[in-house]
C-alpha cells in the first residue's frame, strides 16, 4: 500500500486509494506507440484484419442459414412421419364396413381426418417459409 504523497500526480491521497496506486504502477512503463507490441505479427495489416473478418461473418451467415434448414427439415420429417402414423390408422378405420362401426369408431375416424388436415397445414405452412427462407 502506497501512503502520503501520490508519486504521479504529486497530491496526498489515501493509502487505499486504488487510482493512485495503479497510476504509480503504471508510472515508471510509459510507452511510446512504437513500442506497443500487437497480438497480431508483423506481416498483418488492418486491411488483411478486415478481410478475415468479413469472411468469418459471411461463414457464420452461411452456417446460420444451414442450421435453419436442417431446423425446417426436422420439422418436416416429424409432420410427414405423424401424418403417416394418422393415415394407416384411418385406414383401419375406413376398411371396416360402415354397418360394423361403433359411435366410437365413427368418432375416432372424423378426429383423426381432422387431425390429418391440420397436419398437413402445418406443413404447407412450413413449406411456405423455407421457400421465403430461400428466396431472401
Amino acid at each position: 500500500m502506497l501512503s502520503g504523497v501520490c508519486r504521479v500526480s504529486g497530491k496526498r491521497h489515501h493509502p487505499q486509494h486504488l487510482k493512485c496506486q495503479l497510476l504509480a504502477d503504471v508510472a515508471p512503463f510509459s510507452f511510446t506507440e512504437d513500442e506497443i507490441v500487437s497480438m497480431a505479427d508483423s506481416t498483418t495489416t488492418i486491411d488483411d484484419i478486415e478481410g478475415e473478418l468479413f469472411k468469418i461473418e459471411r461463414i457464420r451467415e452461411i452456417l446460420v442459414r444451414r442450421e435453419s434448414e436442417l431446423r425446417y427439415m426436422m420439422d418436416d420429417i416429424q409432420l410427414c412421419k405423424e401424418i403417416s402414423r394418422l393415415k394407416k390408422e384411418l385406414q383401419k378405420l375406413i376398411a371396416l364396413p360402415e354397418t360394423e362401426k361403433s359411435n366410437e369408431e365413427k368418432q375416432k375416424e372424423e378426429e383423426l381426418v381432422q387431425q390429418i388436415h391440420k397436419l398437413v397445414e402445418t406443413r404447407d405452412f412450413l413449406v411456405d417459409d423455407v421457400e421465403f427462407e430461400r428466396l431472401r
